[in-house]
């Protein structure tokens, strides 16, 4: 990941988690008002309920930054300072991977159950691929879907697993989920992307008619899709009279 990229993630997903924390608690200051039957009470509860969440989200947001300085760090040669809070560096990609998971595992136990803290499970999962380790991936990816369902993040995940069902030869249960997926009129994924899993899919299969068919697909009912170059490769010269 460039670090343009790793930029963008950290202001959009750790803004955007902290406004939900404060929607949160001026939904419930209602509630609490309610209850409390006293504006006095209700407001010092609020706010202390304010200020927890802002805290955690603070918190979140100061680990996956650090987190995430560890992951992009430089290797190099000699005189390397891990410890460095600004620019650490490591002696070996085995040393800096061994730091971020550290880190990632903390973010991940200390503040999972906030939006900041689920992307934590994202790098731990592209950790233990690294590491060999499919099936804590393919458990990462799935906590990370259980809670966080939509999204782009969510889109990536779903991806992922479908790379790796198809690579432990389950390609015949992921093409039948995304014909599926297909049908629904609230998908997961844009429709672009879930045609083109399916050809890979259809490909792993040996079906290269129905593989050929779905790329041909993304060519004629989405020509703007970011996938459509590879498509049109894929899918041949279109069918005289189309």
């Amino acid at each position: 990941m460039d670090s343009a990229t790793r930029e963008d993630l950290k202001r959009n997903e750790l803004g955007e988690a902290l406004g939900k924390g404060i929607h949160y608690a001026e939904d419930h200051s209602r509630i609490i008002l309610w209850a409390a039957g006293g504006v006095i009470g209700a407001a010092l509860v609020a706010l202390g309920v304010f200020f927890w969440i802002s805290s955690r989200q603070t918190g979140a947001n100061d680990l996956l930054v650090e987190a995430l300085r560890v992951d992009g760090a430089e290797i190099v040669a000699s005189g390397a300072k891990s410890d460095d809070p600004v620019h650490p560096t490591f002696a070996s990609e085995a040393a800096r991977r061994a730091r971020a998971k550290e880190l990632f595992a903390e973010l991940d136990e200390r503040y999972g159950s906030t939006r900041t803290g689920r992307v934590a499970k994202l790098y731990l999962a592209q950790i233990a691929l690294l590491e060999n380790d499919r099936e804590k991936a393919k458990q990462q990816w799935k906590s990370f879907l259980d809670a966080e369902p939509d999204g782009a993040l969510s889109a990536a995940a779903r991806v992922n697993l479908y790379k790796l069902d198809r690579e432990q030869g389950r390609a015949a249960e992921v093409a039948e989920e995304l014909k599926k997926m297909l049908e629904q009129a609230d998908k997961p994924l844009p429709a672009d992307v879930i045609l083109y899993q399916l050809a890979l899919s259809y490909d792993t299969l040996g079906k290269a008619g129905d593989a050929k068919d779905t790329y041909r697909r993304i060519v004629d009912e989405y020509p703007q899709s970011s996938y459509v170059a590879d498509a049109q490769r894929e899918a041949g010269p279109a069918p005289r009279g189309n």
